[in-house]
């Protein structure tokens, strides 16, 4: 772990600058074209880091920025009438703001691996690490807690029933790890509405079967984070409801359409085949 101790300003910048340098423009390289789409998240979390002297937190910021460039997420936004695909940092960037500006009632040791953990959540599913993500440890320098919290939260896209739910115990198992994931989920949760339907109705299923046991032994075994864990599930909740319903009521609305449809195709044979029937009789 690094030392709790707080550095000048100066100090401390020199000592974040020294990591960044010895990474490596070409490590840290990404597409300064995408930049201003992120940059208000970027320079408010830098910015809350270095006041804080979160080491981790500084040098996790370029990482992920550098390690997703490339990568986009679902939705578009514009600017000058050009379209622009959003970046998928920006994911990862609004995960950890939602940590940082919930005031957690942490040591600085662990907010600093708690947020660092947080911009690097996806890199071990999402990245084909030839070492299997301790590339965050051996080559970017980062506490190796941070790589074990996101281990926790990483998982296979095949898991079973069995394996999921050991995934789920095992992420409640770790405080951290916990925080991160529900934050994670928190964000998702903000684009339900570009979800396909039955994609929704997975998550409602997930939050009752998994998130809501998780968060509640949360509660109960890290006191000190109830509230934080309450304020997190209290959003995915209510989200994840109100996108239900309106879920179900266009569903609803949609069968009685296909009914009503039916219906009238219906009718419209039996019109057809009256006046078949006429022509016959003439």
């Amino acid at each position: 772990m690094n030392e709790t101790k707080y550095l000048s300003k100066a100090e401390f910048r020199n000592k974040v600058k020294s990591a960044l340098n010895e990474l490596g423009e070409e490590r840290l390289a990404y597409d300064h074209d995408e930049f201003w789409m992120i940059e208000r998240e970027y320079a408010h979390i830098e910015y809350y880091a270095m006041e804080n002297q979160l080491f981790n937190t500084s040098v996790a910021l370029p990482v992920a920025r550098a390690i997703h460039n490339g990568t986009h997420r679902k939705g578009t936004t514009q600017r000058n009438g050009k379209v622009y695909r959003l970046p998928y940092v920006i994911h990862c960037l609004l995960v950890c703001r939602m940590l940082l500006d919930m005031d957690l009632p942490l040591s600085k040791d662990e907010l600093d691996i708690v947020l660092a953990a947080s911009l690097c959540h996806d890199m071990i599913e999402d990245i084909p690490f030839p070492n299997h993500g301790k590339e965050l440890i051996d080559i970017y320098g980062l506490d190796p807690q941070i790589y074990e919290t996101v281990k926790y939260v990483s998982k296979r896209k095949d898991f079973t029933e069995e394996e999921h739910q050991a995934y789920f115990d095992n992420i409640q198992s770790h405080k951290l790890a916990l925080l991160v994931k529900l934050s994670d989920r928190g964000h998702n949760v903000e684009d339900l509405y570009n979800m396909k339907g039955w994609k929704l109705h997975e998550y409602v299923d997930e939050t009752n079967t998994y998130f809501l046991p998780m968060a509640k032994y949360g509660k109960e075994h890290y006191r000190e984070l109830y509230q934080s864990i309450e304020i997190l599930l209290d959003k995915i909740c209510s989200l994840t409801e109100v996108a239900e319903t309106f879920l179900n009521r266009y569903e609803e609305q949609e069968k009685k359409m296909i009914e009503q449809l039916q219906t009238l195709r219906e009718e419209n044979e039996q019109l057809w085949a009256t006046l078949r029937a006429l022509d016959m009789e003439e």
